[in-house]
């Protein structure tokens, strides 16, 4: 895996230099976030049959946590927009459904290539940097395919949650969080966000 680490870095930086907005960080998730993002989403399936469906999947280093974790290639579903990620995906996890899109897109994606049910939606997107239209698309697309008491797990560098406070609202989502993830580059938290029971 240390070439397929090293690899992928170099593949982020080049596309972080190209679209450094786009991107949200300059090198890809660490070891040890990607494990958190892992247990986050594996607390968040409990039981619950279904694909689990990573957003913004990158360079894949949530994709080998997920894995490691026990997640079955079978269940896991990638998301990736930038089409020279998704051919580096298809190169490095052949055995997994690599989906070229966009997220904001996530209801028709799921249509198209017949991923129902969705049990979980794990996102490395940089939701606080895109333009609130677009997230409005993913935030809103991720839970019309969840089902009841199905989440969405996200990652955040800032202090703040990383679903902007009108969207909670909108959609009465309720939002719980570990704790930072300190040795991460930068320190990043995981949330889990789950819609309300009165929604």
């Amino acid at each position: 895996m240390p070439q397929l680490a090293h690899a992928g870095t170099t593949l982020f930086l080049k596309r972080w230099l190209r679209r450094p907005f786009a991107m949200g960080s300059v090198v890809p998730s660490g070891r040890l976030l990607a494990e958190e993002m892992a247990r986050a989403t594996l607390a968040a399936l409990g039981t619950r049959p279904g694909q689990v469906v990573e957003l913004g999947a990158g360079t894949g280093e949530v994709t080998k946590a997920l894995l490691a974790a026990g997640i079955p290639a079978r269940r896991l579903a990638l998301v990736e927009r930038d089409p020279e990620l998704a051919v580096f995906l298809r190169r490095h996890f052949p055995g997994l459904q690599i989906v070229e899109g966009d997220a904001a897109r996530l209801p028709r994606l799921i249509d198209d290539h017949g991923l129902a049910p969705v049990a979980a939606v794990v996102s490395s997107l940089p939701l606080l940097s895109l333009p609130a239209e677009v997230v409005n698309g993913i935030v809103g697309g991720v839970f019309d395919i969840l089902p009841r008491g199905g989440a969405l797990v996200q990652f955040t560098y800032g202090p703040k949650p990383p679903v902007p406070r009108g969207l909670r609202e909108r959609h009465h989502l309720l939002g719980t969080h570990g704790k930072r993830v300190w040795r991460n580059v930068p320190p990043a938290v995981v949330w889990t966000f789950r819609r309300s029971a009165a929604a």
